[in-house]
């Protein structure tokens, strides 16, 4: 259950001087936003080299994930190229460096704007081993469960 917003009582504006405006807090919808729950999913891929993977996947649970950090840890270099598997929209024209698209869990790379995948949605990635050996690769992706 939501609660009504601190700032403007629910009443979804705000006096300022003598005109009422959409309260800046809740956006105008007189509700306390909830930033969500921390939380990650992980993706586990073995490769080996020079080979290449398609729609490795992991679902979504039951609530609505904001996608935020993509953090990666492996044993080589790769590319990638992440899709929303249920909308099939690629986040990338193609499989993009290892190095510019992943951080390291001391410093994750920010998504420019945060994506939120819905209920039961998939976080798919294509894959490309460039090392030419073996490469194991943990990909992680860090943000927030959403209320549905």
């Amino acid at each position: 259950m939501q609660q009504s917003c601190s700032m403007c009582g629910g009443n979804k504006a705000v006096q300022v001087g003598s005109s009422l405006q959409k309260c800046p807090v809740c956006e105008g919808t007189g509700k306390e936003i909830q930033p969500g729950l921390y939380y990650c999913y992980g993706i586990d891929i073995v490769l080996t080299a020079l080979q290449a993977l398609s729609n490795q996947s992991v679902q979504i649970l039951d609530k609505p994930f904001k996608w935020m950090w993509a953090v990666a840890q492996s044993t080589g270099t790769f590319t990638s190229q992440v899709v929303d598997g249920n909308a099939k929209r690629p986040f990338s024209n193609q499989q993009i460096h290892s190095a510019n698209a992943w951080g390291t869990a001391q410093n994750p790379f920010p998504l420019v704007q945060p994506y939120v995948f819905g209920v039961r949605g998939q976080i798919q990635v294509n894959i490309t081993d460039l090392s030419n050996a073996n490469n194991t690769v943990r990909l992680t992706f860090i943000g927030v469960e959403l209320d549905a």
